[in-house]
This record gives structure tokens, C-alpha cells and sequence, in this order.
């Protein structure tokens, strides 16, 4: 059970790689926590450091997600665990997520796990993940909130496990994915309401 442990404990040290606040930091030089939302992710480095920033962001942020699994999937055809296949790697799918939602390196303050959530799910969920996707693309110009395109994204995620009947740990896996993609976006969702009551 060790190596089970270890190897979550691990992708949330992955997963917690501060990419948007070190791209930030190392080549504009200001600390991306005080501008914008706040969020170290690709959607803020992109509104306020540029879309070269944010893509280097996201493609490292879906890394994050990609490169644990990787490690898990070699740990599963090389040794016999004590729990099933579809359990370990979900366990260390979210752990991925809630390395990077809640880095440790910044005193738990991190990202919303949109791209992570993708690198992570792809293996164990990928028609899910694929779907996700293209909601999130298609409703670009019906809702340019990408905030709410994310939620979405991650409901979408979780209704297509739970649709496709994937195996038990992984449908939790992705519904848990989805409750803690909405809560990370909460904050953006009450602004935009209160804007959209001030508006009124």
C-alpha cells in the first residue's frame, strides 16, 4: 500500500507546480497573485501577461496532469497493488488536480485545474475529457465567460463518465473533478453576478 500512497502523495507535488506564477515572475517580473483575479492559471497569465505566457502555462498545466499518470500507468504493469487499476490511477488523477488547486509552494493558493483536469482524465477518461473540450470550444462565442465554459466543461466531463457506464472509480473521480472545478470558479460566477445586478 506504500507505493499507493506514494505515488499520490507525488502527483500532487507534481500537480503543484506553480507554472503561471513562475512564467510570470521570471519574465515580467511582477507576481501574478496581485493582478487580475488573481489565479495562477493560463486565463489570467493570458489576461494579464500575454498569450505567449499563457499557452507556455497551459501546456505545462496539462503536463502536470499527463506526467503522474504516466508514472502510475508504468507502476500498475509493473507491480501488483493492493487496490484496483481504476482506483489507483483516479486517486492520483484528482491528487494531480488538487496539487495545482491548492499548491503548497504558495500557501495553498493555485489554479482553478481546468487544464490539469484534462492531462489527468485523458487516460482514464478520454471520450469524456474530448467531449468536454468541444462544449468548452463551441460555446466560446454563446458564452464568453470562461469561467462558466469551464464549469460546464467539467459537468460535461462527468455526465459522459457517468453516461458511458466507466468503471465506478473513475465516474467518482470525475464528478469530484467537476465539484471542485465549480467551487474553485465561485468567486468568478458571484462577480458576474453582482455585475450583471448592477448593471439592472
Amino acid at each position: 500500500m506504500w507505493l499507493v500512497y506514494i505515488m499520490v502523495l507525488l502527483s500532487f507535488l507534481i500537480g503543484s507546480f506553480p507554472s503561471g506564477y513562475i512564467i510570470v515572475k521570471k519574465y515580467h517580473g511582477f507576481d501574478i497573485r496581485t493582478k487580475g483575479s488573481g489565479n495562477i492559471g493560463s486565463t489570467n497569465v493570458k489576461r494579464v501577461a500575454g498569450s505567449k505566457a499563457a499557452t507556455i502555462t497551459q501546456v505545462i498545466d496539462i503536463s502536470k496532469g499527463i506526467i503522474p499518470m504516466i508514472i502510475a500507468i508504468v507502476i500498475c504493469l509493473n507491480n501488483k497493488l493492493p487496490i484496483d487499476i481504476y482506483s489507483f490511477l483516479s486517486l492520483v488523477a484528482i491528487a494531480a488536480v488538487l496539487g495545482h488547486n491548492y499548491t503548497p509552494f504558495l500557501g495553498f493558493r493555485g489554479g482553478k485545474g481546468v487544464n490539469t483536469t484534462l492531462g489527468a482524465f485523458i487516460f482514464i477518461a478520454p471520450i469524456p475529457v474530448f467531449l468536454g473540450i468541444m462544449v468548452h470550444t463551441l460555446l466560446k462565442k454563446a458564452i464568453p465567460v470562461v469561467a462558466v465554459r469551464s464549469i460546464l466543461l467539467g459537468v460535461t466531463i462527468a455526465l459522459a463518465a457517468i453516461l458511458l457506464s466507466l468503471p465506478s472509480p473513475v465516474i467518482y473521480a470525475c464528478i469530484a473533478s467537476a465539484l471542485i472545478m465549480t467551487i474553485r470558479h465561485k468567486k468568478n460566477i458571484k462577480e458576474l453576478l453582482e455585475e450583471r445586478k448592477n448593471k439592472k
